[in-house]
């Protein structure tokens, strides 16, 4: 797909992979629409880009996530491309996860996606087609440690996004999943064990094979990714080959097992060191 004026709708798009993903794009030609609850940040992005408009969105509301479909088709009166990569990101102990926790993450990482593209295919039907792309995780394979709210929606958005691959199969709307493993970004999560560095389940001493799966990629890279993915689109996509083998070893017990269980004794050895 030549992407010169087609109009892409970013989730997730103030900071991290959304905001390198709007630089990509745009530099591909597309239109952009911006969507975040950062408004601030979303006009300075904005504000470097050809073709963009910011819509200030909660997508821990579902109806805003409506609403933003709505706003994208008023402005641009068209989406070809919608990418539902915003995320909530909680940390805390399984033992202790709450349920308020729970449907936080459900409801940004699962129900607004879903409500945004239901009504985002009804558009896509009327002009002819259109591609969703689906942040997806690999990490749910893994079992992340301390991350149960994150890698529990994920793992129903995997899910769900696999139903609609086949339901939808063979029609004018193209369904993607992208797995971009672990990404460095100045996006904090919402951690309930105090004030945590980005690298909480990285040491320098972990096997190579930990160092593989758990070694962070920059935004940019994720980026032109996605570009590649929306210019060629496929039904699952890796943002390299690790985040691959990552996930093919999630399927070996033993391995994955050995791999999450060193991740969470580095998180407790540093949550010690801390406290």
């Amino acid at each position: 797909m030549n992407l010169q004026n087609k109009v892409v709708l970013i989730t997730g798009a103030s900071s991290g992979i959304g905001e390198a993903a709007a630089m990509a794009f745009d530099a591909a030609g597309a239109k952009l629409v911006l969507a975040a609850r950062r408004k601030d940040r979303l006009l300075t992005i904005a504000s470097k880009l050809k073709h963009a408009v910011a819509l200030e969105v909660d997508l821990n509301d579902t109806s805003q996530a409506v609403e933003m479909i709505e706003q994208a088709i008023s402005h641009f009166a068209r989406i070809d491309i919608l990418i539902n990569n915003a995320a909530s990101i909680i940390v805390t102990p399984a033992e202790t996860v709450s349920s308020e926790d729970l449907l936080q993450a459900f409801r940004t990482n699962l129900l607004a996606p879903v409500a945004a593209t239901q009504r985002a295919i009804v558009y896509m039907k009327q002009q002819g087609g259109g591609h969703i792309i689906n942040i997806g995780s690999p990490g749910f394979m893994m079992g992340i440690p301390f991350y149960s709210p994150y890698v529990c929606s994920k793992a129903a958005f995997s899910a769900w996004t696999r139903t609609i691959q086949a339901e939808w199969a063979g029609t004018e709307i193209r369904i993607s999943e992208f797995f971009p493993g672990y990404i460095r970004t100045d996006s904090k999560p919402e951690s309930r064990i105090g004030e945590i560095k980005q690298d909480l389940l990285m040491d320098p001493d972990q096997n190579f094979l930990t160092k593989k799966f758990a070694g962070p990629k920059t935004p940019e890279v994720v980026a032109r990714q996605l570009v590649k993915l929306a210019m060629h689109p496929k039904t699952l996509a890796y943002s390299g080959f690790a985040v691959q083998l990552g996930a093919f070893i999630s399927n070996i017990p033993s391995f994955r097992l050995s791999i999450a269980s060193q991740m969470a004794r580095t998180a407790l050895k540093k949550m010690k060191l801390k406290n």
